[in-house]
């Protein structure tokens, strides 16, 4: 099993023999409005895509956790093969066959498909009430006997849920989306650098991979500020900051 980060939460998991595209965003650089209800008004993607738009005709399926724009943008629904396999939560599934996708499929709780079991996980995007006015955001775990588990956990902020996640699936690796991303009055609405190492403290087996930063206005948090967190910490061990393109071997 292989792991590549495009860019912002967009990446590509092969498994089986299958490549899985996680959450596209697709647009070149300055082509997507500000985030709204955010404290920036630049426009975003703040970076280009490290691999041409072609490298997306090879993919075998697409997995989607929540259809906010830095996860599922215009280019990608405009460009994406729209016979290959969508897997998304139950949420999202009318809008996906109206954006012309033949062949999605809502998952409730779990699914295989070519060997491949994903199971959901419901997350939360934020506290409080932000949580409804962001919507609806879930994980996966992914995982083949072969190959092992990783667990996608999705813009999430942390929380017992997802805690009690790592304590019963005990994941070989886990995908996190750290940005430490921000709405108007400060609302933290992903995790932070002290999400990773509690983390890391509670499941030392688990190897971490932490993504999402440089690409989107509203994420406070970059990776030169993770890196240099976790170095003064002497924690550099505990989760890979992989640059965008970069391929990990899970």
């Amino acid at each position: 099993m292989t792991f590549q980060h495009i860019r912002n939460a967009t990446s590509v998991l092969n498994v089986n023999g299958k490549s899985i595209l996680i959450d596209p965003m697709l647009s070149d650089a300055g082509e997507l409005p500000p985030v709204p209800f955010t404290r920036s008004f630049r426009r975003n993607p703040l970076t280009p895509l490290p691999v041409p738009l072609q490298f997306f005709e090879q993919m075998d399926a697409l997995l989607l956790t929540h259809r906010h724009f830095d996860h599922l943008d215009k280019r990608a629904l405009s460009i994406l093969n729209k016979k290959m396999p969508v897997f998304c939560q139950p949420e999202d599934q009318a809008f996906l066959h109206n954006a012309g996708f033949l062949n999605v499929t809502a998952i409730d709780q779990s699914y295989e498909w070519c060997g491949i079991r994903m199971e959901r996980i419901k997350g939360r995007h934020a506290p409080g009430f932000a949580a409804k006015l962001l919507g609806p955001v879930s994980g996966y775990i992914v995982s083949t006997p072969g190959d092992g588990s990783v667990y996608i956990v999705g813009d999430c902020i942390y929380t017992p849920a997802i805690e009690e996640t790592f304590r019963e699936y005990e994941p070989d690796a886990a995908v996190l989306n750290t940005p430490r991303a921000q709405m108007l009055l400060g609302t933290i609405i992903t995790m932070t650098a002290d999400d990773i190492v509690r983390i890391a403290d509670l499941f030392p087996s688990t190897r971490l991979i932490a993504v999402h930063m440089d690409a989107i206005s509203h994420c406070t948090f970059k990776r030169r500020h993770l890196r240099s967190y976790l170095k003064e910490r002497r924690l550099e061990h505990i989760a890979a900051v992989p640059e965008d393109g970069e391929v990990i071997l899970l």
